[in-house]
């Protein structure tokens, strides 16, 4: 593949084949806004902190994983997922009255669905009336069946052979795979996240001696998200791989030592520090510090994420305890 000078940056044109890039790190290649950088520790802004932490496929995750729940607790709930697997571990029997069949307009595999409404006696205790579901008709009117029900709360309760809901819980699997797509971005992104924030805090920096590109299978709003792959010699001499993801970015590339950080307790934890998602390249200040110039966004949008995430937990909680 033909090599690409990144000090010109590159257009999305080029992004749809493999690029190989070549850098300099010599001494003093860096660019001022690097080169001050002061020996750890050093403060993380908050801006950038919670950009490490989220960014936009954590975002997007957290928007997956929100969607996906609505339709969790919407049909999830009519699907009385606990009661059946409460009703599958442990139940008292009482002999019951079938007092009404009926068909419903639901199907399962061009099957009819149809619902019985019965009465029984648990114990000592009070009639209580019932309602469950087959597929396919399976009792009449008048028909004596024996009832499983919770003994300390008879109202959970279900004729034998039949289920509490007109569909089975089975289906909540598959109501499931939105949330657990969106957690599979999410969750990878602020372990990922972490990470950054340890570097920015405690990393040593260094310069790239190769760079390449290759395109992920991941995609924000149709744009394919790139993998850049880099080599660096640390302080001892040492030549190191290490990789970042990042959507294509100008960022990347227009300096003659493109800037690595790296833990000199772990050298392989690594990462170029253009490829945060930040709006603007991130500086040093006089004093050598990270220095924050963009919005406060990104402080926005992890809220945001971590709300979309936090309120469904909260509900989840208070449904199952």
């Amino acid at each position: 593949m033909d090599a690409i000078d990144y000090r010109f940056g590159f257009g999305y044109h080029i992004l749809m084949t493999d690029q190989t890039f070549s850098t300099s790190p010599q001494a003093g290649m860096f660019s001022q806004r690097i080169s001050r950088l002061v020996p750890p520790p050093r403060w993380v802004p908050l801006p950038t902190a919670c950009a490490a932490l989220t960014g936009i496929i954590g975002l997007m995750g957290a928007i997956f994983f929100s969607f996906g729940m609505l339709f969790v607790w919407v049909f999830g709930a009519a699907l009385h997922p606990l009661d059946e697997w409460r009703l599958s571990r442990s139940y008292a029997e009482a002999p019951a009255v079938i007092e009404e069949v009926k068909g419903t307009n639901a199907n399962v595999n061009r099957t009819p669905v149809y619902e019985y409404r019965f009465q029984f006696q648990p114990g000592d205790g009070e009639p209580v009336n019932g309602t469950c579901y087959t597929t396919g008709q399976t009792w009449n009117n008048g028909d004596r069946v024996i009832a499983h029900y919770l003994p300390e709360n008879p109202e959970v309760s279900r004729l034998e052979g039949s289920r509490r809901s007109m569909f089975s819980p089975w289906i909540l699997l598959f109501l499931l795979i939105f949330p657990i797509v969106g957690l599979a971005l999410f969750i990878p992104s602020v372990v990922s996240g972490a990470k950054k924030i340890i570097l920015l805090r405690s990393g040593e920096i260094t310069g790239a001696t190769s760079i390449s590109s290759s395109i992920t299978n991941t995609r924000i709003n149709n744009v394919p998200v790139l993998k850049y792959s880099y080599e660096f010699r640390d302080r001892m001499g040492v030549v190191y791989t290490g990789a970042s993801n990042a959507l294509p970015t100008e960022k990347i590339g227009d300096e003659a030592a493109e800037p690595i950080l790296y833990l000199p307790s772990n050298p392989r934890q690594s990462m170029l520090v253009d490829s945060l998602p930040l709006k603007f390249p991130l500086e040093v200040n006089e004093e050598g510090h990270w220095l924050h110039h963009g919005t406060i966004k990104p402080v926005l949008l992890f809220l945001l994420a971590w709300s979309l995430i936090l309120v469904h937990v909260a509900v989840a909680i208070i449904v199952l305890f």
